[in-house]
């Protein structure tokens, strides 16, 4: 083989690295800047959920001592309401563990602090459900509603996803700033 046999032999592999190359520090690049997106999207739903917890928290003489956050509060509240009331079981309340729990609620929401006007309404009137299911009122109306105030505060205050139900019962809004 001359010269020129020699020369179109290492055409082939020389190309070959290079397109490896292009590939590796295309990918590599693209990979940066979806690492950086990811980063930036995480970041931001992390300041946003700061943000809303910062939105009410428990007075800080406050003797309660059941949940971290008022967020865990919202949450806790909900699943309870999810497991007592919830697939059917509202045809069938057990109104002394409804009343135990309403008398709770009462007492952690009176340790709780907010200055957003809207999260105050809301809680004004989980209290006023509250307050009826320990005074011994027994309406599953009333069970319904509360349970719906701490569902759509657990998708507003908490960013809660794992439903496509939403009743819109709440005026406090993840998007509204007091």
């Amino acid at each position: 083989m001359g010269k020129k046999g020699k020369g179109r032999q290492l055409i082939l592999p020389v190309a070959l690295l290079i397109l490896a190359f292009g590939i590796y520090f295309g990918y590599s690049i693209w990979q940066a800047e979806n690492d950086l997106s990811i980063k930036k999207i995480r970041e931001a739903a992390a300041a946003q959920a700061e943000k809303e917890q910062e939105a009410a928290v428990f007075h800080k003489e406050s003797a309660e001592q059941d949940y971290k956050t008022v967020g865990v509060f919202i949450s806790d509240s909900h699943e309870w309401y999810n497991q007592t009331l919830g697939w059917g079981a509202i045809g069938s309340v057990k109104w002394d563990e409804q009343k135990q729990k309403a008398g709770n609620i009462n007492l952690v929401l009176k340790d709780i602090q907010t200055d957003n006007a809207n999260l105050q309404a809301d809680f004004e009137k989980i209290s006023e459900y509250s307050n009826a299911i320990a005074n011994g009122i027994k309406e599953t109306q009333t069970l319904l509603k509360m349970h719906r105030y701490f569902h759509d505060l657990d998708i507003e205050f908490n960013g809660y996803k794992k439903t496509k139900d939403y009743y819109n019962i709440t005026e406090y809004k993840a998007s509204v700033n007091d």
